[in-house]
This record gives structure tokens, C-alpha cells and sequence, in this order.
């Protein structure tokens, strides 16, 4: 191969490197936070052995939850129906389809299906590993 073509073709593989392709993802923030939605900030966590885990919890029609409290942080999204969020001294939060919570940290609350279909939670948690993901009271 002469001088010419191995430039020609070193010339065309810088091309391809670098081209740029794009991409149709989209992305949109749902949350960014420092705090729990009733305010209490996130101290700086620091966390010995950390665990993140992911649930789906449905809730059915009508259907209440427990009082618990979670000792560790976790974000709620609502990926579908209607949830109501209610403390144990009656502040309370409700959500929809699309709508996202940072759950309280060591206070006791439950949630209720107050929408006429069942809620769809995908739950993000993270602590440290053993950590129960929820107490009851």
C-alpha cells in the first residue's frame, strides 16, 4: 500500500473515531434533594458496609399499610394510582402516577390507596447492609 492510500485510510478511520453519534434518550430529574418531604435534612451519611436494594410494592384498593418508620433513606416513585402518606402526629402527603417521595427517616408514618385503582411503588433503599427496610410500631 503506497503513502498516499495509508494516509487516506488513517484519515477515514480518525473520522469514524470521532464522529458523533446521537442518541434519542431522553432523561428528565424526578428528584434531587437534601431533605425527607417533610423537610428534615439528610445529615452527612455515613454508612459501614452500604446496601442499596429496589422493591415493587402494590398496594390494593382501599387498602392501608402499617405504621412503620424506615431507619435508613429511601425514595418512593409512584409508578402508578394515588397514595396517601400519613404521619402518627397526621401531617400527610399525597401523590399521583409520576410523582416521586423521599420518605421520612426514623418517624412513623403509613400509606393508604386513597385512588380507585391498585399503587405501584418502585422503592429505593439505601443503608447499611442488614439494615431492616422497615419497622413496625
Amino acid at each position: 500500500m503506497n503513502k498516499t492510500k495509508k494516509i487516506v485510510a488513517m484519515l477515514f478511520l480518525m473520522i469514524l473515531c470521532t464522529t458523533t453519534i446521537s442518541y434519542s434518550a431522553e432523561k428528565e430529574v424526578l428528584l434531587k434533594t437534601t431533605s425527607t418531604w417533610d423537610n428534615a435534612e439528610y445529615k452527612k451519611l455515613k454508612i459501614k458496609n452500604p446496601e442499596a436494594s429496589v422493591l415493587k410494592i402494590t398496594i390494593n384498593v382501599n387498602e392501608k399499610l402499617p405504621m412503620h418508620k424506615h431507619d435508613l433513606v429511601n425514595i418512593a416513585y409512584v409508578k402508578k394510582g394515588t397514595l396517601t402518606v400519613i404521619t402518627d402526629d397526621n401531617k400527610e402527603i399525597t401523590l399521583h402516577e409520576g410523582e416521586v417521595l423521599p420518605e421520612l427517616i426514623g418517624k412513623y408514618h403509613y400509606g393508604k390507596n386513597t385512588g380507585n385503582e391498585p399503587v405501584e411503588l418502585i422503592v429505593f433503599y439505601l443503608g447499611q447492609k442488614g439494615t431492616p427496610l422497615s419497622v413496625n410500631k
